[in-house]
């Protein structure tokens, strides 16, 4: 992200901001509940079918973060000195049951979100699981965080913490002109299919037959 953190203000024209995911998404995995259940799903695919993306039936980690593992591992270490300050260890499920018993880098939850420069319009989240966690850092002035619903309006300073649920209220923020970026922990809610039965993908024996 070198030279991507400078002075900005969100009410020029032009404006856009740079958005790092580091995240285990599961949203767009293809299903396999149609899928015969004895036969393992690497072995699965339509008649018609001559590729076969077979990483696509199971929750994935994000690019940005696969092509910067390093970069991504330092931000994790904040983030878990962060869930330790706040005392915060609610544990989405999803965490417990990545392939290959991966962990999350944000864990308990399912990613963060690297928002540089953010200035967003009103919005519900609506791939998030029950509540985001907000952590901005820089110098700037404006900015604020609204919920619209009830109403609240809130001047956060740097590495301030709020916790709202970002899947049923509309948040924005008012414009700001300055250094500003933010740290957003999230899951997707979507890793509750993979929990339940691993996108549809289950066998109904304990073991696939031999092939």
């Amino acid at each position: 992200m070198a030279g991507e953190i400078y002075t900005d203000k969100s009410n020029r024209l032009g404006y856009s901001f740079l958005a790092w995911h580091c995240s285990y998404y599961n949203r767009y995995a293809e299903k396999g509940h149609s899928a015969p259940k004895s036969v393992h799903p690497y072995y699965v695919q339509k008649d018609d079918a001559t590729h076969v993306n077979h990483t696509q039936r199971a929750p994935y980690l994000s690019h940005e973060a696969e092509n910067n593992p390093e970069e991504a591992a330092l931000l994790a270490e904040m983030i878990h000195l962060i869930t330790i300050i706040t005392e915060y260890h609610v544990r989405f499920l999803f965490h417990f049951f990545l392939p290959l018993n991966e962990r999350s880098l944000a864990y308990p939850f399912g990613g963060f979100v690297i928002n540089v420069s953010v200035s967003t319009r009103a919005h519900r989240d609506r791939f998030d699981k029950l509540f985001c966690v907000v952590i901005p850092f820089g110098e700037w002035t404006g900015g604020e965080l609204c919920l619209y619903e009830p109403g609240f309006v809130f001047r956060l300073h740097p590495w301030d913490i709020c916790i709202f649920p970002s899947c049923y209220m509309t948040h924005f923020n008012l414009h700001f002109e300055g250094v500003r970026a933010s740290l957003v922990l999230h899951s997707d809610k979507y890793g509750d299919q993979w929990v339940r039965d691993r996108n549809g993908w289950l066998p109904n024996d304990d073991e696939y037959p031999e092939q």
